[in-house]
């Protein structure tokens, strides 16, 4: 069993990224994300696609090796096949496999597994009606499975669906988070926070711990009770910080004050203390203004932070990596002007959504 959350997007995504309801709901058509960066699983998918794909494509759902999210009611045309109003498009529901290097390759296949039976015994289809992305556009995909990576092949695939024993309770509903699932003494922190809409990655956990001085995330959510609601009202009640930038991908003294108003550092438009014979400044070109230092940036250091990188304030090709990892975009440690994942951070720095 597989736990399924909804993270629905917006009616403004959905009409920018599908061709809207009335998916004939004929087949089931199981991907795999093809990015094998740390981090880059399910959540960060669903939030990829909640933030409005920098890419024309969506798809209904993305499982890892924990969960499984739905972001597309199942009656929406998800733009994922590749053939345009074709079958592939208008008539299947999509899932996107995690293949992500810090979760369990096999375990995400297993819970893929899980969600096709699951949708498969809703809608009445049969193993027939299990497509790959290959058979609507000629697309490699699932790339791994076709390829047998680490020794499961596409059959493999076909078989742990036919093997699955799908629960009574399997896809129901999450609770509101206006009313908060109970909690039992059994749970762990990663389930009550699961329960309360919560990012619950470890990265998160540990981003929480610190914040709010949980050391003991590991134990049980009852332990902590008073904690967690402390984090999940301090969650729900995070100011609002949008922008207005021009989205060109071009990182400016203006979308470096938008950063670092959402990141809570001095709003000056400079990235401080950064070396002056740094390769990191060749990657700008002059457009990011910095002032020379060895320290390291308060801003960069905040950012590093919240996506993963190692907290040095330096803007370097690390932390480049790691930026494009958290918003879903081309993963090769270089700025460009303009800049994929420029553009992508000025959206979110708008939207108010660069802090999740």
């Amino acid at each position: 069993m597989v736990n399924v959350i909804k993270q629905l997007v917006s009616q403004e995504v959905v009409n920018q990224r599908s061709y809207g309801k009335g998916n004939k709901i004929q087949y089931i058509t199981p991907h795999q994300t093809g990015n094998m960066g740390i981090g880059a699983n399910a959540q960060m998918h669903a939030n990829l696609q909640s933030n409005l794909n920098s890419r024309q494509a969506s798809w209904h759902y993305q499982v890892d090796d924990r969960i499984a999210i739905q972001s597309f009611e199942d009656d929406v045309m998800c733009w994922a096949a590749g053939d345009g109003r074709g079958p592939g498009n208008t008539a299947s529901i999509h899932i996107e496999m995690c293949i992500n290097a810090d979760g369990d390759y096999e375990q995400t296949i297993n819970n893929g597994a899980a969600l096709v039976k699951m949708l498969m015994d809703k809608y009445g289809l049969d193993r027939s009606r299990i497509k790959q992305h290959h058979d609507w556009s000629g697309k490699n995909c699932p790339a791994q499975l076709r390829a047998g990576y680490k020794g499961i092949t596409w059959e493999d695939f076909l078989n742990k669906v036919d093997g699955v024993q799908v629960e009574e309770n399997f896809g129901s509903p999450q609770p509101s988070p206006t009313q908060p699932k109970p909690v039992q003494s059994g749970n762990s922190i990663v389930d009550y926070l699961n329960a309360q809409g919560i990012d619950s990655s470890f990265k998160n956990r540990a981003k929480l711990a610190k914040q709010y001085g949980m050391n003991n995330y590991q134990g049980t959510a009852v332990q902590n009770i008073a904690l967690l609601e402390k984090i999940k009202k301090g969650v729900s009640k995070k100011p609002s910080t949008k922008a207005n930038l021009n989205v060109d991908g071009k990182w400016g003294k203006s979308t470096t004050r938008a950063l670092q108003k959402a990141l809570g550092t001095p709003v000056d438009g400079i990235i401080s203390n950064q070396p002056k014979n740094s390769v990191t400044n060749a990657f700008y070109d002059g457009t990011i203004h910095f002032a020379i230092g060895k320290q390291g940036s308060n801003v960069i250091i905040a950012l590093q932070r919240l996506i993963g990188a190692n907290p040095d304030g330096l803007m370097g090709p690390h932390t480049i990596r790691a930026l494009q990892i958290y918003l879903g975009t081309v993963v090769d440690g270089v700025l460009s002007r303009p800049s994929l994942v420029v553009k992508e951070m000025q959206r979110r720095l708008n939207a108010g959504t660069f802090v999740k």
